[in-house]
């Protein structure tokens, strides 16, 4: 058997900048919180045209704070995009509240907002969007809704850093916003996230809940209960580093999506999702599916790629098909979303690190299309 060259799903670049900036971290012993800590909370926050940045140690704690800054409680309900990482679900659930999964447009991958009225009743507090691989959600009627009926929008920006919304940032639209640093986002602390926000009541609650809710008067007389969710000064010297260089990465996956996009348009059973115009898209990782036109399903096909080294990941599986949220809740079924069903099936992601060249995404492709013939 042939020996190919590993195409990892992922992997990104550690520049200098990184390694100087970690350097001085350990040179000054500031480990824990410091500077660079400050520094990525109020140049990410302008860079997501809000007013307040509040890190985390991860995408998940930070979607926790978010549920939590808006007062979730429990028995509360909240409407969330079902084709997701459970981190959304759970988060929620942290709180003692109920995630009510919600289907997507089968074209983009997002929430169908044209599903949430339906969803609606006096337990709902809150609309949880995610802005699934780098293509924002259709936030206006989600906006109309959540003044209708006095609710409160939750961003998931796990994968959407840089992204727009008819010119807007998202991470800016919501009332809270969660963003990710993990190690395979636009830009990695290694592991961390922020909350951003336009309120200063939740900016303050944040702050506050992150850092064990410390009281104000006696430090020790504590004002909640609150978590350990600060991120260490090294980690967040890491992620403004990253930032510093975010135009780059985003030349870099324009690159990327352009090349495996000219590479498999119109190849037979190949779907790429829709872009809207009303998106300023940034890819994540490059998502894709196949139909039954194309020969082979979606599993044969990633174990084909597997054999020539070729990584690739399936897509999430949604909400509604966690076994343990479905016995938990009794509040949704399996086939409540055919159209996340169908890209839990058929959906995947192709090696979209940064530092992939051109000739590697060209081998994916070619053996994609091969397969067709």
């Amino acid at each position: 058997m042939q020996n190919y060259k590993r195409i990892p799903v992922f992997d990104i670049k550690i520049g200098e900048l990184e390694k100087k900036y970690v350097k001085d971290c350990l040179d000054t012993s500031w480990l824990g919180q410091g500077s660079y800590v400050k520094n990525l909370e109020e140049k990410f926050s302008n860079f997501v045209e809000c007013d307040y940045g509040i890190t985390t140690t991860s995408g998940t704690t930070a979607l926790h704070i978010a549920c939590a800054s808006i007062g979730l409680k429990s028995g509360d309900e909240v409407l969330v995009s079902t084709l997701t990482n459970m981190a959304c679900a759970f988060s929620v659930d942290y709180c003692n509240a109920i995630p009510i999964p919600i289907d997507v447009d089968y074209d983009t991958w997002q929430i169908n907002p044209k599903l949430l009225e339906k969803k609606i009743n006096k337990k709902t507090k809150a609309i949880m969007v995610v802005h699934l691989f780098g293509h924002p959600v259709d936030m206006d009627p989600v906006i109309a809704l959540a003044k209708k009926y006095n609710l409160k929008i939750i961003e998931d920006c796990a994968e959407a850093h840089g992204v727009e919304y008819k010119g807007k940032k998202v991470g800016s639209i919501g009332d809270v916003a969660a963003f990710s640093f993990f190690s395979n986002k636009t830009i990695t602390c290694g592991e961390g996230g922020i909350v951003t926000t336009n309120s200063k009541d939740i900016a303050e609650k944040a702050q506050n809940l992150k850092n064990l809710a410390y009281g104000k008067v006696n430090k020790f007389i504590h004002d909640d209960v609150g978590f350990n969710y600060r991120l260490p000064n090294m980690s967040a010297a890491i992620g403004l580093a990253q930032l510093e260089n975010i135009d780059e990465v985003f030349l870099q996956k324009e690159r990327i999506y352009k090349r495996y996009t000219n590479n498999l348009k119109g190849v037979k059973g190949v779907e790429i999702p829709a872009i809207k115009d009303y998106a300023k898209y940034i890819m994540w990782v490059y998502n894709l599916s196949v139909n039954k036109d194309y020969p082979i399903s979606r599993d044969a096909l990633c174990k084909k790629l597997k054999e020539k080294n070729i990584d690739t990941r399936p897509c999430f599986t949604p909400i509604n098909y966690q076994d343990h949220l479905i016995n938990k809740y009794k509040k949704f079924k399996k086939e409540d979303c055919p159209n996340a069903n169908a890209l839990m099936q058929n959906g995947f992601y192709l090696p979209s690190g940064n530092l992939i060249p051109d000739n590697d995404i060209d081998f994916v492709c070619e053996e994609i299309i091969n397969l067709t013939k």
